[in-house]
């Protein structure tokens, strides 16, 4: 089912039911309270966002009253980096996003101008595309694709997550396609929501921002992606590569790049007892390491930050530590 079984910590999962418990859903060892918020991001099509949000606002207005979920799209110019489609956020309990959700589908596919927006390939079936997080996918997925595979037994619903290698550089969600009869998919969606928020750092990795252009560029582009190499003085430094090639060796799928940054920046990145380069390596899943104070990039004051790990998620860690080295009001010794 899925494209990269990835390893779970979690048991294996249980009948997720309303009827199981009245004020909990049962996802393996975890209870995941009924009234824990979930966050679901799907991609829509331009003209099934117009569909949703009705005359003066009057549809989606509606849906929110009747659901009491958090409907929200993103501009009719801010696309899903990579596609032409604009993403649709509902957040709340798991049923009150259901219940979004259902009116949300039912509408689209009411009106046949939209409705094949929402058919898979072969026309027949209708199909969702959820966007999860890529730090959580190996939660959806579990050990040896496990979890996903029982979420297809127990739904009837076809569960495909998108390849590691066809999303757009950086962008931190991947595409999940759930495709099946509409009671399938919402019983899919249910286990999906439920699984992922019982995810100890499901708060980290969600949002409900539903606009990439700040992060990635108009229209899903991604110059930003770009990381300036600094000079000991912090500023760019034209003649110093972003980024220094490690001998190749590095597993399949992975990458393994030298970040020089000045020392007087590496607390920065660092943080007070670690704090800070171990979030980044737990968040993204990576892995990175900081040079002695002897061990400088030749001619220059910047030490090696090494990070490797999945080619994607260099790239986010990439960004983030230039982010933190930017942030940075004044010299840090470490």
């Amino acid at each position: 089912m899925a494209d990269d079984p990835q390893s779970s910590d979690l048991a294996p999962e249980e009948d997720l039911t309303p009827e199981h418990s009245s004020d909990s859903l049962t996802n393996g060892t975890t209870k995941v309270a009924a009234d824990r918020k979930v966050i679901a991001k799907f991609l829509i099509s331009n003209a099934a966002a117009g569909s949703i949000i009705g005359k003066g606002g009057a549809t989606i207005s509606e849906f929110q009253e009747q659901s009491s979920a958090r409907i929200q799209l993103s501009r009719n110019s801010e696309f899903f980096p990579g596609t032409a489609d604009r993403v649709l956020s509902v957040s709340g309990p798991v049923n009150q996003v259901l219940t979004a959700l259902h009116l949300i589908v039912g509408k689209v596919k009411s009106e046949e101008a939209v409705a094949d927006s929402l058919l898979s390939r072969d026309g027949r079936s209708t199909q969702l595309r959820l966007l999860v997080p890529a730090a959580l996918c190996g939660t959806l997925i579990g050990k040896a694709g496990a979890t996903i595979k029982s979420f297809h037994e127990d739904s009837h619903a076809t569960i495909m997550v998108s390849p590691q290698d066809r999303q757009p550089a950086g962008v931190p969600d991947r595409i999940v396609k759930i495709t099946g009869e509409l009671e399938h998919i919402m019983r899919a969606v249910a286990l999906i929501l439920s699984r992922l928020s019982s995810n100890p750092n499901y708060d980290r990795f969600t949002s409900e921002r539903t606009s990439y252009f700040n992060q990635f560029g108009p229209q899903g582009s991604n110059a930003s992606l770009a990381v300036p190499a600094l000079s000991p003085s912090g500023s760019p430094n034209k003649n110093m590569p972003a980024t220094i090639p490690l001998s190749p060796g590095s597993r399949a799928g992975e990458s393994e790049v030298i970040l020089p940054v000045p020392g007087n920046r590496v607390g920065a990145i660092i943080g007070k007892g670690g704090e800070v380069i171990n979030q980044l390596k737990s968040v993204v899943g990576v892995r990175i390491r900081v040079s002695d104070r002897e061990d400088l990039v030749p001619g220059t004051q910047n030490r090696k930050v090494t990070i490797s790990g999945p080619t994607e998620c260099v790239q986010i860690a990439q960004i983030l530590i230039n982010q933190k080295i930017s942030a940075a009001a004044g010299p840090t010794m470490v």
